[in-house]
């Protein structure tokens, strides 16, 4: 018999883990309930979020972001909110709180025994646990897949937008999915005292298949990645997790090769997957051998195929591989395409997993007509387009292909066509027609076998509610990308989630979740070798850092993707890039190379696509003029900067762009429409937006004289900086309010104020010069000599400045 517990109107049972409001049940994820219970049972004291982790999860190696999660799942269930923090208190840099009245309501039934069914769910729901597992269906929060989708001030920053276009292109590289798998064959356990390699395997532990091995004349070198590539989905087709190939390569580069290294027992690669798999490729009296040794678990298998052609080959191995693992091969599917266009589909994707795209679209040119008017490959050279940032082209070869009535593509090859044009068109800025194509390619795939497309998909529509402000079904959308990705045992898909969460983090302003969130992701994409994902994951990375001002840092972090060109072959990122690096650059000191930087972005860039980091570069010469002293040229920089896709793209340094054209004294009403445009952002109920539009308020009101005025905007900005306790919003509220207080001989005020930026005195200018202002103020010369010597210590000219 256990303790029941009783608040507001609900009533706790944590032996039958039900929970009801008014008599009804209120369903709850499991973690979610057990994160409940934990804190009502610890309601006496506040409990830290390792301890929360390590009650809950068992473990302690789950991140702040899916606890942070948990507990939004709890207060909404609740009728509770972040603002309110009825029931769950946030207690900060520590952990929560249980607020709310508890009172014991008696003695429960004792937990019920689950049925064998419930078991089973329970077990494989805990085997494929994610960060994301707690998250509400789609279906509950989702907006219709048309309807018009609002981008707001608090949009997405575009470098998550990049990034779902780096997703579809290693999504590009696979093959189309066979038809839906008959269930995997039940393993006789006690059929041999040996276990079998299909009962040493878990079901939730992907499989890894390596390049191949290829005895054949030169010309068929190729075989080696498109080999390894066709198997792998082979393999995920007949519902085998298996690690991406682009994964793979990106695991094996530098390793392939070296002296001592058996890739079928390498230590490393066994951290990764349970099975790896290698492939055999062997040509021998015109017909083609291939041979998959499959290792794992201490276990081994080998499956054979023959064939005229090494695909036909190797599609009989991996189908014989899987039944040797106990699984079923996916049923046959639509007639087999001519053996030429399955040569075109294979030898364009090696090209593509090499990074060899001139080389992909050389191969398509070089086919007959016939071949290059076939949809799938009209397809790919959508992917190569999409690749290159040629927006356009995706649009209007895909239209076309879509739009074929007399040869209209078959739904799983109609999906990836929809989902590639959804992310130039997300790319674009047209986040409407993105959404309506991601909800057509889900309808199109949903019951399909074909996890990746659903994925790539959710994952594309999180993104577009995420412009559209729908926060919480964003998460729910990432839920199920990252399900889908995981089942797929696509680590790539999985890491690109995470950064979608990073990057969610970082616009609702809680800078230290997404620094965590955006450096694990960053490093899971280095051991993958996903280049462009780890720029992405870097960009933000390093907007974190600055933040939290930490200079250093972010300076540091942007180092890792430079020069550009060695991370990207998309120009379009490269600027990106650079407009990045240029903002990380001024941030440490290093005036000269930030201008130059941020120069180069405005003199090379294309106005019409490059739209956001010319934004962001004009932005930076903003601040920089000011700095200088330069009146005109910040003026003129800031109301350049103020556009729209700022606005979208970097809401952050939209807002700040507009309290420095609020700033700038001058005839026009630029400064006037920049703060009435801080308003209309902070009535939609943007905190960020509040704070700025109440510091541009004390400007304004300071520079018409009106004193009392002033300092109660610069109180009430205050006020919203702490609430929000993001350190660069702190420096920028402290400074003119010391200011404004010193001035009006508030000291004690001043010193309050002063004492909750001191802690980054040392790092930044503006921290230390409030510091300077109190000191001299209160006639303490000794401190003030300490703080003019950090400012003249961070504004000494770095050494390339």
């Amino acid at each position: 018999m256990t303790v029941q517990y009783r608040f507001d109107s609900f009533l706790l049972n944590p032996a039958t883990r039900e929970l009801h409001e008014a008599g009804s049940l209120v369903v709850l994820p499991a973690r979610a309930f057990d994160c409940l219970a934990y804190l009502i049972e610890h309601r006496d004291r506040a409990v830290g979020r390792d301890e929360l982790i390590a009650a809950v999860w068992g473990r302690t190696e789950i991140s702040e972001a899916l606890l942070s999660h948990t507990v939004v799942k709890i207060r909404r269930a609740l009728g509770d909110t972040g603002n309110e923090q009825r029931t769950i208190r946030t207690v900060p840099r520590f952990g929560y709180r249980w607020a709310g009245a508890v009172e014991d309501a008696g003695i429960g039934a004792d937990a019920y025994v689950p049925s064998a069914a419930v078991t089973g769910t329970q077990a494989r729901d805990d085997a494929r646990a994610t960060p994301l597992e707690d998250a509400t269906p789609a279906a509950a929060t989702l907006p219709h897949p048309a309807s018009r989708v609002r981008v707001s001030p608090r949009a997405l920053a575009s470098a998550a937008v990049f990034l779902l276009v780096a997703v579809v292109l290693v999504f590009a590289v696979r093959r189309l999915p066979a038809p839906a798998s008959a269930p995997a064959a039940p393993v006789a356990v006690g059929a041999s005292a040996t276990p079998s390699l299909a009962q040493a395997v878990p079901t939730a532990a992907p499989a890894l298949v390596l390049p191949a091995e290829v005895a054949a004349p030169g010309e068929w070198r190729w075989l080696r990645l498109a080999v390894m590539d066709l198997v792998a989905t082979r393999l995920r087709d007949g519902a085998l997790p298996t690690l991406s190939s682009e994964s793979v390569v990106g695991l094996l580069a530098g390793r392939e090769g070296a002296a001592g290294v058996d890739l079928l027992d390498d230590h490393d690669l066994a951290r990764v997957a349970t099975l790896r798999v290698l492939p055999q490729v062997r040509l021998q009296d015109s017909r083609w051998h291939v041979r998959l040794e499959a290792h794992g678990m201490q276990r081994s298998a080998e499956a054979d195929g023959e064939g005229a052609d090494a695909i036909q080959a190797a599609r009989i191995a991996a189908d014989q591989l899987l039944r040797k693992l106990g699984r079923v091969p996916a049923l046959p599917g639509a007639p087999p395409s001519s053996p030429e266009l399955e040569e075109l589909m294979q030898r364009s994707g090696a090209a593509m997993l090499a990074d060899q795209l001139d080389r992909a679209r050389a191969l398509v040119a070089a086919a007959p007509e016939a071949l290059q008017r076939e949809p799938r490959v009209q397809e790919r050279l959508a992917q190569l387009d999409l690749r290159a940032g040629a927006y356009a082209a995706v649009e209007t070869r895909l239209h076309a292909a879509l739009d074929r009535a007399s040869d209209p593509p078959e739904p799983a090859l109609r999906a990836r066509m929809l989902i590639t044009l959804a992310a130039a068109d997300l790319r674009a800025n047209r986040p409407d027609k993105a959404a309506a194509l991601y909800g057509e390619a889900i309808a199109l795939r949903a019951g399909a076998h074909d996890p990746e497309a659903l994925g790539v998909a959710h994952l594309g529509r999180g993104a577009v509610l995420a412009l559209g402000e729908h926060y919480d079904a964003a998460l729910s959308e990432f839920a199920h990308a990252r399900i889908a990705l995981e089942s797929a045992g696509d680590a790539l898909g999985v890491a690109s989630v995470d950064v979608n969460l990073g990057d969610l983090q970082l616009q609702r302003r809680r800078a230290a979740d997404a620094r965590a969130t955006l450096a694990e992701a960053a490093s899971e994409f280095e051991r993958l070798g996903a280049r462009e994902g780890r720029a992405h994951a870097l960009v933000q990375l390093a907007r974190a850092q600055a933040e939290l001002l930490d200079p250093a840092a972010a300076l540091a972090t942007t180092d890792l993707f430079w020069p550009p060109e060695s991370h990207t072959s998309n120009l379009r990122l490269r600027w990106t890039l650079a407009a990045a690096r240029a903002a990380a650059l001024a941030a440490a000191g290093r005036v000269a190379a930030a201008r130059e930087l941020a120069g180069r972005v405005l003199d090379e860039t294309d106005p019409k696509v490059d739209a956001l980091p010319r934004a962001q570069a004009q932005a930076l010469q903003a601040r920089l003029a000011e700095r200088a002293g330069d009146v005109a040229a910040a003026t003129q920089h800031a109301t350049d900067a103020m556009l729209p896709v700022l606005r979208q793209g970097d809401p952050a340094t939209w807002m700040r762009t507009a309290l420095l054209r609020v700033r700038m004294p001058g005839k026009d009403d630029g400064g006037g429409e920049a703060a009435r445009e801080l308003h209309a952002c902070a009535d939609d109920g943007d905190d960020g937006c509040r704070l700025y539009a109440g510091l541009a308020d004390a400007a304004m009101a300071s520079a018409a004289g009106h004193r009392e005025a002033a300092l109660e905007a610069y109180a009430a900005a205050m006020r919203v900086a702490e609430h929000l306790d993001v350190p660069e919003d702190l420096v920028a509220a402290a400074e003119p309010a010391v200011d404004a207080l010193v001035g009006a001989s508030q000291l004690d005020s001043a010193r309050e104020v002063a004492g909750r930026v001191a802690p980054w005195a040392d790092r930044d200018a503006r921290a230390a010069r409030v510091q300077s202002v109190l000191f001299h103020a209160l006639g303490d010369e000794d401190a003030a000599r300490k703080a003019d010597a950090v400012i003249a210590r961070l504004a000494a000219p770095a050494p390339d400045s």
